[in-house]
């Protein structure tokens, strides 16, 4: 149980990481921006996931 908890706050950290990332990406081009876009967006989703995983535990 506890290993999971660890891994769990481990992606946690990767995933925030990845998220402020692409926040600080700039870019003129449309399609970058909406890449950058959908990736944090994802990343957040992802974020509030394992909160509730856990807070479940």
């Amino acid at each position: 149980m506890d290993r999971l908890i660890v891994r769990l706050l481990l992606l946690h950290a990767f995933i925030a990481d990845q998220r402020n990332e692409y926040a600080k990406m700039e870019t003129e081009d449309v399609v970058e921006q909406a890449f950058a876009e959908g990736i944090i967006a994802a990343c957040e989703f992802f974020e509030e996931a394992l909160e509730h995983m856990m807070d479940y535990r």
